[in-house]
């Protein structure tokens, strides 16, 4: 045995030390597959840097408040809340699915045929990109909730419950709330997942929601109001600063950034660019814990701050504080507001609304909040600004008012929004809360003078 094993010793020695030379062909000379292909991660940007500049496709994760311990006021404790909800990350329009089916398909086919990849594109990036398509989603899909929207409302019911417990009971009584969402399927499935969030999955069969209306005269006015339509929403002069800011240098050097990290010099439009941006948003805010979408890739925290800006521009002026009328029309939700608050025993103490973007902005608008001191142009790129439609209208986008009934003084106000307090023009900005009858003196236009249908009456 011991003569055997002295024999084996070299033989096993040599195999070790003889070179594998189907190996080293491999190796030394790799085929053209860019699966080899190094990276350049000079502008790859984190999560946390992408997540919060999506504008209104932010998802709401990015700027969650999740601090969900109880505000306490000496003497004071809350005794009704009334809260207006945007719907949870969604699907795209049907336009943009179907720009992304034909165009972005032509694009990803473009940049694939290269010889040599975009250097800072990983191998895992070229990965990604040769099995990106949008088969999964079709155009009839468009802007149905997503599993990560109804997550976001799930989630945002239970820190609001952990933070008023008393308030938001876990067991439903539909004397104690009043939840309501408009004719979609977005805010439908929202309000569902916001009960679930409140008394768990099995008991939501038993929630009664009010008809839901196309044209909710509370949760979607601006849809009633022909003026805004005509003077506002359909005005070609509302976009003027939105498509002037594509002509400025910080717009087209962002477009030339995009345009060089594809490589796609002669291809790429401005279309193209805002499409991919698009893409990116959509896709990194329907996973929360996957990377973010391959499109992200070609941008750097210039470019996406730009298109951040442009997409700021055309809320500002569509529904925001770019007219007047915008926000003006706002009153009947602020009427309903304190008609919830302010008259104890006629309504739900626990109102919960699900609506859309444009409700919420112009209701903000109404309110005063994000408010700079001049109007956004397309001149003010760069500056610091209030207006930032990533950390105002991000997806599950919440406003509520709670009132307190206090030992020592008249009832107060606490006013929050996207889950942090905001202290209003016009009250206390010392103080957490606002008396009610200072809140109600600031808004009494809004509520004893709000005539809706004289504001929305078109011009002859």
């Amino acid at each position: 045995m011991l003569y055997l094993i002295t024999l084996l010793i070299p033989l096993l020695l040599l195999t070790t030390f003889i070179p594998n030379t189907t190996q080293t062909q491999l190796t030394v000379a790799p085929t053209a597959d860019v699966t080899t292909q190094k990276c350049d991660d000079s502008f790859g940007l984190q999560r946390n840097v992408l997540e919060r500049r999506f504008s209104t496709k932010t998802p709401y994760r990015a700027i969650a408040n999740y601090n969900d311990t109880s505000p306490i006021y000496n003497g004071c404790h809350p005794t009704r809340i009334w809260s207006i909800i945007r719907h949870g990350t969604r699907n795209p329009s049907k336009s943009v699915i179907l720009h992304a089916k034909t165009r972005l398909v032509e694009l990803q086919s473009l940049i694939l045929q290269q010889t040599k990849p975009p250097a800072h594109l990983c191998a895992d990036d070229l990965k990604q990109l040769r099995r990106w398509n949008w088969d999964h989603i079709e155009p009839d899909d468009e802007k149905l909730l997503v599993a990560e929207g109804e997550d976001e409302l799930i989630e945002l019911a239970e820190r609001m419950q952990l933070r008023f417990p008393k308030l938001l009971p876990d067991l439903y009584n539909p004397e104690w709330y009043y939840m309501k969402y408009t004719a979609t399927q977005r805010t439908l499935k929202s309000a569902q997942s916001f009960a679930t969030g409140l008394f768990g999955r099995h008991r939501i069969h038993a929630i009664t929601y009010p008809q839901p209306l196309k044209r909710d005269p509370v949760l979607r006015f601006y849809k009633l109001c022909s003026r805004w339509k005509t003077d506002v929403d359909k005005n070609p002069e509302t976009m003027f600063n939105a498509r002037s800011f594509y002509a400025e240098p910080a717009m087209q050097s962002a477009v030339e950034q995009v345009r060089s990290s594809t490589q796609l010099s002669d291809e790429l439009t401005d279309e193209d660019v805002q499409l991919m941006y698009t893409v990116c948003a959509f896709e990194t805010a329907w996973q929360r814990h996957k990377s973010p979408s391959v499109w992200c890739r070609f941008f750097d925290v210039h470019s996406l701050s730009a298109l951040e800006f442009a997409e700021d521009l055309e809320y500002y002026w569509n529904d925001g504080y770019g007219y007047d009328l915008t926000h003006r029309i706002a009153c009947p939700a602020i009427a309903d507001m304190f008609a919830t608050i302010d008259t104890p025993g006629d309504r739900a103490n626990a109102t919960f609304y699900f609506t859309h973007s444009g409700t919420l902005l112009k209701m903000l608008a109404h309110l005063g909040v994000a408010r700079d001191e001049r109007p956004l142009t397309h001149k003010d790129f760069g500056k610091d600004r209030l207006w930032r439609t990533s950390e105002i209208d991000a997806f599950a986008t919440n406003l509520a008012f709670v009132r307190y009934d206090c030992i020592e003084k008249e009832p107060q106000v606490l006013v929050m929004h996207q889950e942090r307090v905001v202290r209003l023009p016009g009250c206390p900005q010392d103080d957490d809360l606002c008396p009610l009858s200072t809140l109600r003196r600031n808004y009494a236009d809004s509520v004893e003078r709000c005539d809706f249908e004289a504001l929305c009456q078109a011009a002859n």
